[in-house]
C-alpha cells in the first residue's frame, strides 16, 4: 500500500512540474540580462564595450562587441556614454561589480535589464558579432 501511494504522489508531482518555464508578469513581459564590460587600455582615447547577451555560439566566448549599420566597431568616449546608448535601446542598468582580470586588473561590469514578451525583442536594436 505504501508502494503505490509512493507511485500515485510520484506521478501527481511530476503532472504538476513545470520545468525551466518562463514567469511573465501582468503586462506579459519578463526580464533578461547584459553583461556589458569596457575596456580602455592605454587610460585615453575611445572605450571599447563588450556585451555578455547570455549566448554562446560556436563554441567561443559569450562576449560580443558592438557594431553601426555600416559593420564598423562602436567605440564610445566613456562607459557612461556605453550605458546611454543601452539605454536607448530599452536596457535598464541594474547593478555594477568589478572583477579583476588579467594582471590585477579590475573590470567593471555593468549589469543591464530588459523587459520582453519573447526572446526575439532582446537583441533588438543591437548589431553584435562574436568578439575574436
Amino acid at each position: 500500500m505504501k508502494k503505490i501511494i509512493l507511485i500515485l504522489a510520484i506521478i501527481f508531482m511530476a503532472i504538476g512540474a513545470k520545468a525551466q518555464s518562463t514567469i511573465q508578469s501582468e503586462d506579459g513581459k519578463y526580464p533578461v540580462y547584459c553583461d556589458l564590460k569596457a575596456y580602455n587600455f592605454w587610460g585615453v582615447g575611445k572605450v571599447k564595450v563588450m556585451l555578455d547577451m547570455g549566448a554562446v555560439s560556436n563554441g567561443g566566448g559569450s562576449f560580443e562587441s558592438l557594431y553601426d549599420e555600416d559593420g564598423k566597431q562602436i567605440k564610445f568616449n566613456t562607459v557612461m556614454a556605453a550605458v546611454n546608448y543601452m539605454a536607448k535601446k530599452g536596457w535598464i542598468l541594474d547593478k555594477t561589480y568589478y572583477v579583476t582580470e588579467g594582471a590585477g586588473r579590475a573590470v567593471l561590469h555593468y549589469v543591464l535589464v530588459k523587459r520582453v514578451k519573447n526572446d526575439s525583442e532582446i537583441r533588438e536594436g543591437l548589431i553584435t558579432k562574436d568578439e575574436q
